[in-house]
């Protein structure tokens, strides 16, 4: 083994033509090494973690040699083996220009340039001077965020872990309603007797002998009420005790609406005022036949028919829809009541509350979880698949007649030969969310005009961005030097669920030759299309342009209800970071925050910022680089709260990787 046997380096550079630019470059040799063994060690450690991070693992290095990942192993091959033989030069995008080298702590920035120069002092193998300087240029990315791995579970003796429970007296329609926390299920047996049936398998204890046909259990989970000859009984769980309402005329359907009581009579849906009396909420209409059939789980609306039509009444505004055409028949709410699920004669519809149809799934009995997973089934097989139509699995074949998913979204109770069953039901791949959609539009949009397709980028955007981008304030097509070479994504929030709306800050890069110079950030709001699903670029404005190299610069901004993390792209001084970055609220005022500096990377805590409220990050001139050189300017970014509903997952700053294990010499 000769000296220059490298164990870590062997172990980095697997391809064979690697190996052998690393063989030459060993033999080059300069008389005097320039820099001192620690900083040689500190260099060579970041680029071995600049390599590691943007490697893929791909095919030979000569056949990727323009790609950056390639360069990124050429610049990681140079550096670790001429660092103690060659003059470097490191341009990296700091004060000071590209004439020297300036140690950084940790990993590289993401979404900045770097440059690595072989000076004029190199030598070959056989001992002659390189023709000219040889400098490699990158762009460091953020790493793709690893998917999740699945939260393990047990894999039972049949496929879905099915037992039987309890007989409901031949039951044909599972009517039933689960307690909060999954553990019990209240449901009505065939003889309309209402029963508690514990879902560990524990025994059957009964409520009512007979005569119950609805029930509904309160958003709190406190209460159950229920009818039984002709009058609603509401039982208060804590206490045990039971009330009556025996209204005029008799109820046929119960619900909630948040802590009220609501029923449906023949005549319409009506409530409990404060003194006890009885409140006319809605009026069912009178022309024809006219039959309630269910009230949503959030109280706001309830589903009729009317002459062999269905339909959807808003309780708060009177106003009815059709849900398709005729022969329709009502199967199921989502569980915020929102969308209404109504079978055809060969297909079952996701529609809106307007009757607008958002998606076609298989006929079958439908029940929609919590977790965005419907469950169709039937007499003969049991399918999982999400309200858009996406993910359709077979579960099972055999009888599972009006499946009803419990709260938790893992277990679920069916009817099998007048019985009620409990089996538990795997999970669908993820969803993409909301901000995962919106990034792919945002991508494509911009990778279209990095490459100057206008028509490309055009589809993109609605209306109301078409005019932003043709008034002469936005270039959809930045044509000239310097040129748009590429961006990034700033920042990224959810602003709105109804519909769907995520704000997205880009940051535009612009070059000369083949260094940056300039950049420019644009405001983008995505909306969801009503019609497609699809998110489009709805609003657009952007920032003036500025010049780089003129002190730190901000690289990302993850904006979280409690935390706001601002990494730069230059090693700060700490002690200037403390006053100098900031949130203030939409009036100016400063938000209280704990600071915290680490790794280029200023940490704000302890937040608690509002859904859809506006907020400002602020970077004063005051906060210096490690070099002394200040901010040139004051950096403002304006920011929303973000959405609770969808949060927001995506971190785009680039984590420290993992050590490695360093092998034994």
């Amino acid at each position: 083994m000769n000296a220059f046997h490298d164990p870590e380096l062997d172990d980095v550079l697997k391809d064979d033509d690697l190996r052998h630019i690393a063989s030459m470059l060993k033999a080059a040799s300069t008389p005097e090494p320039p820099l001192d063994e620690a900083f040689r060690t500190g260099l060579r450690r970041q680029l071995m973690n600049e390599a590691w991070s943007m490697t893929q693992g791909r095919n030979s290095w000569w056949r990727r040699v323009l790609a950056p990942p390639a360069l990124a192993w050429a610049g990681a091959t140079a550096g670790l083996l001429l660092i103690a033989s060659l003059v470097i030069t490191n341009a990296l995008q700091q004060p000071g220009g590209f004439d020297r080298v300036v140690p950084a702590s940790g990993n590289l920035a993401p979404n900045t340039q770097y440059q690595v120069t072989i000076g004029p002092e190199a030598k070959t193998a056989t001992g002659k001077k390189v023709a000219a300087p040889q400098t490699i240029t990158f762009v460091t990315q953020p790493p793709v965020a690893a998917t999740p791995s699945p939260t393990p579970r047990a894999t039972p003796a049949n496929v879905l872990g099915e037992k039987q429970l309890a007989p409901l007296a031949g039951a044909s329609l599972l009517k039933g309603q689960w307690s909060a926390d999954s553990s019990t299920l209240y449901a009505i047996d065939g003889n309309g007797a209402l029963k508690v049936v514990p879902a560990n398998g524990g025994g059957v204890t009964l409520i009512a002998p007979d005569g119950v046909t609805s029930l509904a259990i309160s958003p709190a989970g406190d209460r159950l009420a229920y009818i039984r000859n002709d009058r609603i009984e509401v039982l208060t769980f804590a206490s045990g005790q039971t009330e009556a309402v025996a209204p005029t005329p008799a109820p046929t359907l119960v619900g909630w609406a948040k802590d009220k009581l609501l029923w449906a009579a023949p005549d319409g849906i009506d409530t409990q005022a404060g003194d006890g009396s009885t409140q006319h909420l809605r009026q069912l209409p009178t022309a024809g036949v006219a039959a309630w059939v269910s009230i949503a789980p959030d109280g706001t609306h309830a589903s009729y028919t009317q002459d062999g039509k269905l339909f959807v009444l808003g309780l708060g505004t009177g106003k009815s829809a059709q849900l398709g055409q005729a022969d329709t028949a009502f199967a199921s709410w989502s569980p915020t009541g929102h969308q209404v699920m109504y079978s055809t004669a060969d297909s079952l519809i996701v529609a809106d509350t307007q009757g607008v149809t958002q998606a076609t799934l298989p006929r079958g009995d439908a029940s929609w979880s919590a977790q965005d997973a419907i469950l169709l089934g039937g007499d003969t097989n049991l399918y999982q698949v999400r309200p858009d139509a996406t993910n359709l699995t077979k579960l099972a074949s055999g009888t599972y007649r009006s499946p009803l998913w419990a709260p938790n979204g893992t277990t679920f109770a069916f009817l099998r030969g007048g019985s009620l069953w409990l089996a538990t039901a795997p999970a669908l791949p993820p969803q993409p969310t909301a901000l995962d959609q919106a990034a792919n539009v945002v991508d494509s949009f911009m990778k279209a005009r990095v490459n100057g397709d206008a028509t490309v980028a055009g589809t993109f955007l609605d209306d109301n961005a078409k005019k932003a981008y043709a008034g002469g304030g936005l270039n959809l097509i930045v044509n000239g030097d310097p040129k748009l070479s590429r961006t990034y994504n700033l920042t990224q929030v959810v602003v709105g669920t109804d519909p769907d709306s995520v704000l997205f800050v880009v940051r535009l890069v612009f070059t000369h030759g083949k260094i940056d110079v300039t950049d420019q950030e644009e405001n983008l709001t995505l909306i969801r299309d009503s019609t497609t699903k699809q998110f489009v670029i709805d609003q657009a404005t952007a920032g003036a342009r500025h010049e780089l190299g003129k002190g730190a610069e901000v690289v990302s901004v993850d904006v979280q209800s409690d935390t706001v993390k601002i990494t730069f792209d230059s090693d700060l001084d700490p002690g200037t970071t403390n006053e100098g970055v900031m949130i203030v609220d939409s009036k100016g005022k400063q938000l209280d925050a704990t600071v915290n500096y680490a790794n280029r990377t200023v940490t704000l805590s302890g937040l608690n910022l509002k859904e859809g409220s506006q907020y400002r990050l602020v970077v004063l001139t005051t906060v210096r680089d490690v070099l002394g050189q200040n901010i040139a300017s004051e950096y403002d970014l304006d920011v929303l709260g973000p959405s609770k509903r969808h949060g927001n997952n995506k971190n785009v700053t680039t984590p420290s990787p993992s050590p490695s294990p360093v092998p034994a010499a």
